[in-house]
């Protein structure tokens, strides 16, 4: 699982390091349906929109629908202890970076108070313009210069490490469902993800 990581090896240096939030940072049991709308997605069975291309909610009642999706993210992730710890000890420059859309403002501040951001990540950035997350993603990566992205989206790990091959290494925190596809940096949890992190203090 884990593998070689020498062109990505910054240890003389603090690693810059983007964490997504939904899936990654809070454990969200959600998650598991995402193969199968996927796979619903890739062959228009009732999803039909282009390949990477992520719905705007346009409605108060969409809106709902997708705060109640969220609400789904029921606990903080193991692992959140270690990265305040990395950054403390100045091995590791962590960022927070969520494609939650804007009307989910007030559950992400609530999370941002949980998760106690201002002493953990270096900024807590929110896709408060309703881009496509995946852009959003791949625009303040390249702004940040982060040289690692961790991400629970296949869709977005796949269109993030193909359009930044050689800037920045995407890690993939995945679950059961996705176990037929073969990526070199996949991992079952957060911790699993920062274990492979190129940081003095785990050599």
């Amino acid at each position: 699982m884990l593998s070689q990581l020498s062109n990505y090896d910054r240890s003389n240096h603090i690693i810059k390091v983007g964490f997504d939030m939904d899936g990654v940072l809070l454990y969200n049991p959600a998650r598991l349906l995402r193969p199968l709308i996927s796979q619903l997605k890739k062959k228009d069975v009732c999803i039909h929109r282009k390949e990477l291309e992520f719905y705007v909610p346009q409605t108060r009642w969409e809106e709902i629908i997708w705060e109640l999706f969220h609400k789904s993210s029921i606990f903080v992730a193991p692992g959140l202890d270690q990265i305040q710890q990395y950054r403390e000890q100045g091995l590791l420059d962590p960022y927070l970076i969520t494609g939650r859309f804007a009307h989910l403002r007030k559950d992400f501040e609530k999370w941002q108070r949980k998760l106690n951001t201002a002493e953990v990540f270096n900024q807590a950035l929110m896709n408060d313009q309703d881009e496509q997350p995946h852009l959003f993603k791949e625009r303040k990566i390249k702004e940040l210069g982060l040289e690692y992205f961790i991400e629970d989206n296949w869709d977005i790990v796949h269109y993030l490490s193909e359009r930044l091959s050689g800037q920045c290494q995407i890690f993939w925190v995945t679950n059961i469902f996705d176990k037929k596809i073969d990526y070199p940096h996949k991992f079952r949890s957060l911790k699993q993800a920062l274990a492979a992190l190129p940081l003095k203090i785990l050599k």
